[in-house]
């Protein structure tokens, strides 16, 4: 009897388990439900090899992230303007993983769709990139080819949002500077602006002292204290496909141990391009304190710096030269 009664507790417990689970999806926003259920992220190994697709609720699940390690591909876009500020949006109240946080340009997902699969130059992840930059910001595709983009690098990362949604995504950083007239969709954007580096450093103390509510996202974090200050001299000078290394996936933030600085400016002096597998950077790290001490140490450094004053046109026609991407002005369908 016992027995019995122990396995109808089990389903008592299950019962509301999915009854609640039923009801959290429910309330989702029918936007944002919309987007969990129909779109369809690719699943990824640890070195970036297509091994399937998944709904983006089931990618986004916690429970599928620990128990089946599941791993999607995204892409996180870093815009500038001509006065080399970067662009910072909001992401909305609705949004299902880390509403109301502020992060980097536009933070999404290649889906599995033939334009967005593409490997070579990394087309597909540009597509998608363009994509999303309409849907969320209202910048059409002419204004942003996707020759424009320059990836800088990968990194693989696992951040947990709440209880049940979570993030574990072998995330692409592609830079681009243009000047660009923007039209927030209200259901991906809460609110936007544009940051120089002492502004940037003012909002990552915002956030470390938990003061005005400002949080930021996990992805964006990681950026801004591995990789962000030196890319942005590099945006400044015209020098991007100089320190564009997409071969090494850089392995942080909950994925494995974050990068010391000296490991990190050891490997800067070697950064290529290229395309396709490569191998992860597991590196040893100095725990969270060290490592935002230290991006606030380089924010200092840098944030009276001298401001190069490169020619965009000369800028982005050095980066086209390197890279040999043919334009694609089309939305992806």
């Amino acid at each position: 009897m016992s027995a019995i009664a122990d396995d109808a507790a089990v389903s008592v417990v299950a019962d509301a388990a999915a009854v609640e689970a039923v009801a959290d999806d429910a309330a989702m926003d029918a936007v944002q439900r919309r987007l969990m259920f129909e779109d369809e992220c690719i699943l990824v190994d640890e070195q970036d090899n297509v091994v399937g697709h998944e709904s983006k609720y089931n990618c986004h699940l916690m429970e599928n992230i620990e128990s089946r390690k599941v791993l999607h591909r995204a892409f996180s876009v870093f815009l500038f303007n001509s006065k080399y500020e970067l662009l910072l949006q909001q992401r909305s109240a609705t949004k299902v993983t880390f509403p109301l946080v502020w992060t980097n340009t536009c933070c999404s997902h290649p889906l599995y769709r033939e334009s967005e699969l593409v490997e070579g130059n990394f087309l597909g992840v540009r597509n998608a990139a363009q994509r999303k930059l309409f849907d969320e910001l209202g910048i059409p595709a002419e204004a942003l080819p996707v020759d424009r983009f320059t990836p800088l690098g990968r990194m693989l990362y696992k951040a947990p949002s709440d209880g049940k949604w979570g993030e574990h995504e072998l995330d692409y950083l592609l830079f681009v500077v243009a000047d660009v007239k923007l039209l927030p969709n209200p259901d991906e954007v809460a609110d936007v602006r544009y940051v120089n580096r002492e502004q940037l450093k003012e909002l990552l103390e915002k956030a470390d002292a938990g003061e005005e509510g400002v949080k930021l996202s996990p992805w964006f974090r990681l950026v801004v204290d591995n990789f962000l200050l030196k890319w942005w001299d590099c945006v400044e000078s015209g020098t991007l496909p100089e320190v564009a290394d997409m071969k090494t996936i850089h392995k942080l933030g909950g994925g494995g141990e974050d990068e010391d600085e000296e490991d990190e400016e050891e490997r800067s002096g070697g950064r290529r391009e290229g395309g396709g597998g490569g191998g992860v950077g597991g590196v040893g790290g100095r725990g969270e304190e060290e490592k935002e001490h230290r991006a606030h140490r380089q924010l200092e450094a840098v944030g009276g710096g001298e401001q190069h004053q490169a020619n965009e046109n000369q800028s982005i026609g050095r980066e086209l030269e390197k890279e040999g991407v043919t334009s694609n002005n089309t939305l992806s369908n």
